[in-house]
Protein backbone atom coordinates (compact mmCIF):
# COMPACT_ATOMS: atom_id res chain seq x y z
CA UNK A 1 0.00 0.00 0.00
CA UNK A 2 1.50 3.46 -1.45
CA UNK A 3 1.01 7.16 -0.08
CA UNK A 4 -2.47 7.07 -2.37
CA UNK A 5 -3.84 4.51 -0.61
CA UNK A 6 -7.77 5.03 0.19
CA UNK A 7 -6.54 3.51 3.81
CA UNK A 8 -3.69 5.75 4.60
CA UNK A 9 -3.93 9.70 5.19
CA UNK A 10 -0.90 11.93 3.61
CA UNK A 11 1.85 11.22 6.25
CA UNK A 12 0.92 7.49 5.76
CA UNK A 13 -0.80 6.49 9.06
CA UNK A 14 -4.09 4.87 8.76
CA UNK A 15 -6.83 6.83 8.00
CA UNK A 16 -9.65 7.31 10.55
CA UNK A 17 -13.35 5.52 10.57
CA UNK A 18 -14.96 7.97 7.47
CA UNK A 19 -12.34 9.65 6.22
CA UNK A 20 -11.57 7.07 2.79
CA UNK A 21 -11.94 8.32 -0.43
CA UNK A 22 -15.38 10.73 -1.29
CA UNK A 23 -17.41 9.60 -4.10
CA UNK A 24 -15.97 9.69 -7.68
CA UNK A 25 -12.63 8.33 -6.14
CA UNK A 26 -11.24 12.16 -4.61
CA UNK A 27 -10.69 12.77 -0.81
CA UNK A 28 -13.32 14.61 1.13
CA UNK A 29 -12.35 17.56 3.04
CA UNK A 30 -11.92 16.91 7.10
CA UNK A 31 -15.67 17.54 7.67
CA UNK A 32 -18.93 16.56 6.53
CA UNK A 33 -21.19 17.79 4.08
CA UNK A 34 -23.69 19.74 6.93
CA UNK A 35 -20.12 20.66 8.71
CA UNK A 36 -18.53 21.84 5.63
CA UNK A 37 -21.69 24.14 4.28
CA UNK A 38 -22.19 25.59 8.00
CA UNK A 39 -18.34 26.94 7.82
CA UNK A 40 -18.78 28.14 4.30
CA UNK A 41 -21.62 30.20 5.54
CA UNK A 42 -20.42 31.28 8.95
CA UNK A 43 -16.85 31.91 6.97
CA UNK A 44 -18.49 33.97 4.39
CA UNK A 45 -20.23 36.43 6.71
CA UNK A 46 -16.99 36.97 7.88
CA UNK A 47 -15.40 37.92 5.12
CA UNK A 48 -18.52 40.27 4.32
CA UNK A 49 -18.53 41.80 7.91
CA UNK A 50 -14.62 42.17 7.98
CA UNK A 51 -14.71 44.05 4.07
CA UNK A 52 -17.98 46.03 4.83
CA UNK A 53 -16.62 47.15 8.23
CA UNK A 54 -13.43 48.13 6.89
CA UNK A 55 -14.93 49.77 3.93
CA UNK A 56 -16.88 51.93 5.86
CA UNK A 57 -14.04 53.16 8.16
CA UNK A 58 -12.08 54.08 4.86
CA UNK A 59 -15.12 55.54 3.14
CA UNK A 60 -15.59 58.00 6.11
CA UNK A 61 -11.53 59.11 6.16
CA UNK A 62 -12.29 59.76 2.49
CA UNK A 63 -15.69 61.47 2.73
CA UNK A 64 -14.82 63.79 6.22
CA UNK A 65 -11.88 65.70 5.93
CA UNK A 66 -12.36 66.71 10.07
CA UNK A 67 -11.02 62.79 10.61
CA UNK A 68 -7.75 63.00 8.81
CA UNK A 69 -5.82 63.65 11.82
CA UNK A 70 -2.46 62.29 12.91
CA UNK A 71 -4.03 59.74 14.96
CA UNK A 72 -7.20 58.84 12.58
CA UNK A 73 -4.14 58.06 9.88
CA UNK A 74 -3.13 55.26 12.08
CA UNK A 75 -7.02 53.96 12.23
CA UNK A 76 -6.99 53.92 8.39
CA UNK A 77 -3.53 51.80 7.92
CA UNK A 78 -5.60 49.34 10.42
CA UNK A 79 -8.45 49.56 8.53
CA UNK A 80 -6.20 49.02 4.98
CA UNK A 81 -4.38 45.68 6.77
CA UNK A 82 -7.63 44.27 8.20
CA UNK A 83 -9.64 44.85 4.64
CA UNK A 84 -6.95 43.08 3.01
CA UNK A 85 -7.18 40.13 5.11
CA UNK A 86 -11.22 39.81 4.87
CA UNK A 87 -11.09 40.45 0.87
CA UNK A 88 -7.70 38.48 0.20
CA UNK A 89 -6.43 36.37 2.93
CA UNK A 90 -9.55 34.96 4.58
CA UNK A 91 -11.35 33.73 1.30
CA UNK A 92 -8.45 31.82 0.02
CA UNK A 93 -8.04 29.91 2.88
CA UNK A 94 -11.74 28.70 2.77
CA UNK A 95 -11.13 26.28 0.56
CA UNK A 96 -8.25 25.12 2.52
CA UNK A 97 -10.20 24.57 5.55
CA UNK A 98 -13.05 23.21 3.93
CA UNK A 99 -11.19 20.38 1.75
CA UNK A 100 -7.98 20.06 3.93
CA UNK A 101 -5.15 20.75 0.91
CA UNK A 102 -3.91 23.57 -1.34
CA UNK A 103 -5.63 23.59 -4.70
CA UNK A 104 -5.05 27.11 -5.81
CA UNK A 105 -1.30 26.24 -7.06
CA UNK A 106 2.03 26.94 -6.11
CA UNK A 107 2.30 30.49 -7.00
CA UNK A 108 -0.93 31.35 -5.51
CA UNK A 109 0.08 29.56 -2.47
CA UNK A 110 3.20 31.74 -1.75
CA UNK A 111 1.62 34.98 -2.53
CA UNK A 112 -1.17 34.16 -0.04
CA UNK A 113 1.42 33.29 2.46
CA UNK A 114 3.23 36.27 1.93
CA UNK A 115 0.13 38.21 1.93
CA UNK A 116 -1.34 36.74 4.86
CA UNK A 117 1.62 37.63 6.98
CA UNK A 118 2.01 41.16 5.62
CA UNK A 119 -1.20 42.37 6.42
CA UNK A 120 -2.13 40.09 9.56
CA UNK A 121 2.03 41.78 10.74
CA UNK A 122 0.86 44.86 9.75
CA UNK A 123 -2.14 45.02 11.68
CA UNK A 124 -0.56 43.95 14.58
CA UNK A 125 2.03 47.11 14.24
CA UNK A 126 -0.56 48.95 13.43
CA UNK A 127 -2.52 48.79 16.81
CA UNK A 128 1.37 49.15 18.24
CA UNK A 129 1.52 52.37 16.52
CA UNK A 130 -2.09 53.63 17.82
CA UNK A 131 -1.09 52.80 21.41
CA UNK A 132 2.03 54.54 20.89
CA UNK A 133 0.49 57.52 19.82
CA UNK A 134 -2.23 57.68 22.54
CA UNK A 135 0.54 57.23 25.02
CA UNK A 136 2.35 60.52 24.07
CA UNK A 137 -1.08 62.40 23.54
CA UNK A 138 -1.75 61.78 26.73
CA UNK A 139 2.02 62.17 28.37
CA UNK A 140 3.06 64.67 25.94
CA UNK A 141 -0.54 66.77 25.43
CA UNK A 142 0.17 70.04 24.53
CA UNK A 143 3.22 69.03 22.07
CA UNK A 144 0.95 66.15 20.61
CA UNK A 145 -1.70 68.96 19.80
CA UNK A 146 0.69 71.50 18.34
CA UNK A 147 1.59 68.83 15.63
CA UNK A 148 -2.07 67.25 15.34
CA UNK A 149 -2.03 68.24 11.95
CA UNK A 150 1.51 66.70 10.84
CA UNK A 151 0.12 64.49 8.60
CA UNK A 152 3.57 64.00 7.22
CA UNK A 153 5.07 62.65 10.22
CA UNK A 154 1.48 59.64 10.54
CA UNK A 155 2.32 58.65 6.75
CA UNK A 156 5.83 57.99 7.38
CA UNK A 157 5.22 56.33 10.47
CA UNK A 158 2.47 54.02 8.01
CA UNK A 159 5.02 53.18 5.88
CA UNK A 160 7.46 52.38 8.18
CA UNK A 161 4.74 49.78 9.57
CA UNK A 162 4.27 47.95 6.15
CA UNK A 163 8.29 47.65 5.18
CA UNK A 164 8.92 46.36 8.88
CA UNK A 165 5.63 44.07 8.55
CA UNK A 166 7.18 42.75 5.11
CA UNK A 167 10.58 42.18 6.39
CA UNK A 168 9.58 39.87 9.53
CA UNK A 169 8.46 37.52 7.29
CA UNK A 170 8.42 38.22 3.05
CA UNK A 171 12.02 37.08 2.58
CA UNK A 172 12.09 33.93 4.18
CA UNK A 173 8.86 33.05 2.57
CA UNK A 174 10.01 33.89 -0.65
CA UNK A 175 13.75 32.21 -0.33
CA UNK A 176 11.99 28.99 1.76
CA UNK A 177 12.22 26.89 -1.29
CA UNK A 178 15.53 27.70 -1.85
CA UNK A 179 17.27 27.37 1.98
CA UNK A 180 15.58 24.43 2.97
CA UNK A 181 15.56 22.83 -1.01
CA UNK A 182 12.13 21.68 -0.69
CA UNK A 183 8.90 22.30 -2.63
CA UNK A 184 5.82 23.94 -0.89
CA UNK A 185 3.52 23.38 -0.98
CA UNK A 186 4.26 19.60 -2.36
CA UNK A 187 3.27 18.66 -5.67
CA UNK A 188 0.96 16.07 -3.94
CA UNK A 189 -0.25 15.45 -0.64
CA UNK A 190 2.22 14.29 2.03
CA UNK A 191 5.85 15.57 2.49
CA UNK A 192 7.29 18.28 0.60
CA UNK A 193 8.93 17.19 -2.11
CA UNK A 194 12.72 17.70 -2.70
CA UNK A 195 14.01 19.95 -5.28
Amino acid sequence: MGQDSPWLNPSGSPRAAGEGCAAGGQRGGPFGGATAALLAALMGLLVLATVLGNALVILAFVVDRSLRTQGNFFFLNLAIADLLVGGFCIPLYIPYVLTGEWRLGRGLCKLWLVVDYLVCTASVFNIVLISFDRFISVTKAVSYRAQKRMTRNAVLKMITVWIAAFLLYGPAILSWEHICRMLFPPRRSGKPDKI
